[in-house]
């Protein structure tokens, strides 16, 4: 959950500043940070991962099994949002891959942990 949330922060604060600097990018040294349509793509889909975050949580706070799978799609969305945000110009290579291992390792976690299984027991009604 510690990780969920620090996620959530990360992604909360990476669009933030992303349309800080969009709106003046000579903050950072820019005349231009991107096509419109590459920012809005990059905006929306990190608002649409904080909100499957929070999702999560809350499936994970209330003990539901359906965090199980919902952790699997989260960590496969995100990393598919990586990918993208790489072939667009806006992460690079390396970031692509450093900020894809939470996912990894969240996708292995859930799937191999006893302890998640034994948690997350209560069916969604």
């Amino acid at each position: 959950m510690v990780v969920l949330v620090l996620l959530l922060i990360h992604g909360i604060g990476l669009t933030i500043a992303t349309l800080v600097i969009d709106a003046n990018p000579a903050l950072v040294g820019m005349t231009d940070l991107g096509p419109d349509s590459h920012i809005v793509f990059y905006v929306v889909t990190n608002c649409l991962l904080a909100v499957y975050i929070l999702v999560l949580l809350w499936l994970i706070c209330t003990k539901r099994r359906a965090a199980i799978l919902q952790n699997h799609l989260y960590c496969a969305i995100s990393i598919g949002c990586l990918v993208a945000w790489n072939v667009l110009g806006m992460k690079s290579s390396i970031g692509t891959v450093i900020d894809s291992l939470p996912s990894v390792v969240g996708i292995v976690y859930f799937a191999k942990s006893a302890r998640v299984k034994r948690t997350l027991t209560r069916p969604v009604r």
